[in-house]
């Protein structure tokens, strides 16, 4: 009674440790966080997104076949949009300052106070009664002659050229159409925010299929398309496509596991028990997983279908012992533990060696993995092995028959012969084709049927000026004096990097940065203009002008003779304002930053980003992040590889304590490494940012049909026939379990994932052929005949 009492508070805690761990998963869909934090190119693309690319902001773009038609549908939309406020926050179709005009003269003001004294100095020459009858007749000749509607109407709202005094080169965010709109007209951009917060990617994904039932309703005209991107669009598709993987890749793997328990076995109990216990290692290893790591990257949500590939591995093996076992449990335990522990082990390590990389996509993956293999030895050998052996006792059915190699030495050697042609084909292949090309480029780690990507790389195009390779530059500081200084520094490297022809265009947001000198300097400057007002506005009347025509330049003096002395300058918080900052500066962030962009010259991105880079500035974009992973990658994995191998190399010394078995392993993996490439090679299949890590996993866990047969030629000491009809069973079914696991990562959405799989399904096949096959035939090499003493 005690113990059943004691088995249901045992089933409780599960559930409720389950539970608890389950309801605190989340998914990381920041591509960087897979990445080595320490880079440069990672630090400073993590500083662009997780503080200019706003994490509410839907961005719904438009094309048409015409300007008319793209217009009228941006109306449309908008209308809808906002009409729906249990929902929809902000809907902007147009630049704020354009929308509300009466924002423009307040963020004027700030940027004239904020100017340098130079600046100031011009602006007020402009303004003084020697000079403002001049620019007035000036400003209304080049009116009357301008082709341009729309530089008719700026020189209208602005006769004494004060804007262009602020930004000789135009307004920073300006380009066609303000960021709205292409040169065209086909293609216009909508930004909706919600009306109340996201919290999670759950509600980010119900709030954007609304937004998308929304638009639906909208009716438009022939050729007119609409599509989605944008942070809230990132989130919903990667973090439902990433629990879509992680089910679908864990279900399929447990399909295939229980069609090759069904077809070598058929028996429905332990099979049941089987699925029941590995669903159950599933659930207590993300349980754990949300309990400590709170939030799945891309990577680590393919933790599950491995898991589940490695630790029926286990199950497999302690069941074909079971068929075999007369005594009891304990002895069963013993016997399974001291083959399962140095396989287990050398799997479980090399997961956990993932720790070392300075990838913290591939730390999580390992970290899970590495959990859900140790928890799934300790539910096999507690709860499986003693129920398996209760059902062969009760099943009173002929135990299948033993896989005896000695009854067809004929198909062995035909097999033999079979894997050593692969082998020559392989190597062959790898000698004339050489290493699987390398790809570390940025597509690498995205999907290639993203619908958000694929609309991001259009808005780009279109709006962008299709100048894909240009560069961030995040300047960051303790505090915003040190931005500033940065930014002066900043600004003239970019003049030298122009002066020497490696750069055709560049902005920093320094009319933008508060700059508390200025302020005090020019305050009391611009508030001698304020009394000569009333003659500003007389010399246009008199020049052609219209009330209408001084309105901005009252608004604006209006506001800094508001303005007192000593007071703290503030950004305008109004729309306009808003808009243009949070997307430039961010002067009370931690630490506080500051964002501008430069155009390499054609050839010559290499060379500015090392010229530019400084401390607290970075520039970035997303090939350069490729180049510098391609520098760090492969040389990480190569030390890492080299580690596991020492770790694994020992605990065979330990185990064997056989120089020749030891050297004969080394062989038989450098022969599958050198087949694997080969296959890659055949196959089209590169190397890239996460498949590197396809070496460390396959040392351990591909190793282990080479450390089973080892062992068992050992233990029976150098008899190949008899090794292979132990094992025959288990390294086919492990095998085929553990490659289904990666294998099913083949589809996942997220590219590094899927070619990790694909490379890790695809050595684990080529290595239990290498090990089954031909280490036998290395054993006879290095042992010669076997001894009946039963050692080596």
């Amino acid at each position: 009674m005690k113990r059943q009492i004691l088995r249901i508070l045992l089933l409780l805690l599960a559930a409720g440790y389950v539970f608890l761990g389950l309801s605190r998963i989340g998914f990381n869909v920041d591509i960087l966080d897979l990445l080595p934090r320490d880079l440069p190119q990672v630090k400073g693309l993590s500083l662009y997104l997780r503080n200019f690319a706003r994490p509410d902001e839907l961005i719904v773009t438009i094309s048409a076949p015409g300007a008319a038609d793209a217009g009228e549908a941006s109306d449309l939309f908008e209308r809808t949009l906002s009409g729906h406020p249990e929902t929809v926050g902000t809907v902007m179709a147009e630049p704020p300052w354009e929308k509300d005009p009466r924002g423009l003269p307040a963020m004027a003001a700030y940027l004239l106070v904020n100017s340098p004294p130079a600046t100031v100095r011009r602006v007020t020459e402009h303004l003084s009664s020697r000079e403002a009858p001049q620019t007035a007749r000036t400003t209304f000749a080049e009116i009357v002659s301008t082709p341009s509607l729309r530089e008719m109407l700026l020189l209208g709202e602005d006769p004494y050229r004060i804007i262009p005094e602020l930004f000789p080169g135009g307004l920073p965010l300006e380009n066609a159409g303000g960021g709205f709109s292409s040169a065209d007209g086909t293609f216009r951009v909508l930004y909706v925010t919600p009306a109340t917060p996201l919290r999670n990617y759950r509600e980010t994904a119900d709030w954007l299929e609304t937004i998308r039932s929304l638009c639906s309703s909208v009716p438009l005209a022939n050729g007119v398309r609409i599509a989605f991107t944008g942070e809230p669009a990132f989130v919903a598709e990667i973090s439902t496509s990433m629990q879509r993987d992680m089910v679908l890749s864990g279900i399929g793997t447990m399909m295939l596991i229980g069609l090759l328990f069904w077809w070598r076995y058929r028996r429905v109990a332990p099979l049941v028990l089987l699925l029941v216990l590995l669903l159950a290692v599933f659930l207590l290893s993300l349980a754990t997983a949300g309990l400590f790591l709170h939030h799945l990257t891309a990577v680590g949500a393919g933790f599950a279908s491995v898991m589940i590939g490695l630790s029926v591995d286990y199950g497999f093996f302690i069941h074909e012992r079971s068929l075999r076992h007369s005594g009891a449990l304990s002895e069963l335990r013993r016997n399974c533990f001291r083959n399962i522990f140095w396989t287990s082990g050398t799997t479980a390590a090399a997961f956990f060696a993932l720790n070392l990389s300075s990838f913290p996509g591939l730390a999580q993956f390992g970290n899970m993995v590495g959990i859900g293999v140790c928890i799934g030895v300790a539910v096999m050998l507690a709860i499986f092995a003693p129920l398996t052996l209760r059902f062969r006792e009760q099943d009173s059915r002929d135990i299948p028959a033993r896989d005896d190699a000695r009854s067809a030495p004929a198909r062995f050697r035909i097999a033999e012969a079979a894997v050593l042609a692969m082998v020559l084909l392989l190597l062959s292949v790898l000698a004339v084709k050489g290493f699987p090309r390398a790809d570390f480029s940025p597509s690498s780690l995205r999907s290639d049927n993203s619908p958000a990507q694929r609309a991001l790389d259009e808005l780009s195009r279109r709006l962008g000026g299709g100048h894909g390779d240009s560069l961030h530059l995040v300047v960051t500081g303790s505090n915003p004096r040190e931005v500033l200084d940065r930014l002066v520094k900043l600004q003239e490297s970019l003049k030298e990097a122009q002066a020497r022809g490696d750069l055709t265009g560049s902005f920093l947001p320094l009319p933008f940065w508060p700059d508390e000198r200025n302020h005090t300097r020019n305050l009391a400057e611009l508030k001698r203009v304020v009394p000569d007002l009333p003659r500003l506005r007389e010399t246009l009347l008199g020049n052609g002008f219209n009330d209408s025509s001084f309105s901005l330049t009252q608004a604006i003096f209006d506001r800094i003779g508001g303005w007192k002395s000593g007071e703290p300058l503030l950004l305008p918080d109004n729309p306009a304002g808003r808009w243009i900052t949070e997307r430039m500066i961010r002067p009370d962030a931690h630490p506080p930053l500051a964002l501008g962009f430069a155009q390499p010259a054609p050839g010559r991105e290499r060379e500015l980003v090392r010229f530019l880079q400084a401390a607290g500035v970075y520039a970035v974009n997303w090939e350069s992040l490729g180049r510098e992973l391609k520098e760090t990658l492969p040389r990480e994995m190569i030390l890492l590889s080299l580690g596991l191998a020492a770790g694994i190399l020992s605990i065979l010394a330990f185990g064997l304590r056989s120089f020749r078995a030891i050297l004969l392993f080394i062989l038989t993996t450098a022969v599958f490494l050198a087949c694997l490439a080969g296959a890659m090679s055949l196959l089209g299949m590169t190397w890239g940012f996460f498949n590197l890590a396809a070496i460390i996993l396959l040392l351990g866990t591909g190793t282990d049909y080479g450390i089973l047969l080892l062992l068992s030629l050992r233990r029976n000491g150098g008899d190949v026939p008899a090794a292979r009809a132990e094992l025959g069973t288990v390294i086919f079914l492990c095998a085929a379990a553990a490659a289904a696991g990666f294998g099913s990562l083949a589809w996942a959405a997220n590219p590094g994932l899927a070619s990790l799989g694909k490379t890790c399904a695809l050595g684990l096949v080529i290595d239990a052929l290498v090990s089954f096959f031909l280490l036998p035939i290395g054993w006879r090499l290095f042992f010669g005949t076997p001894r009946k003493n039963g050692t080596v």
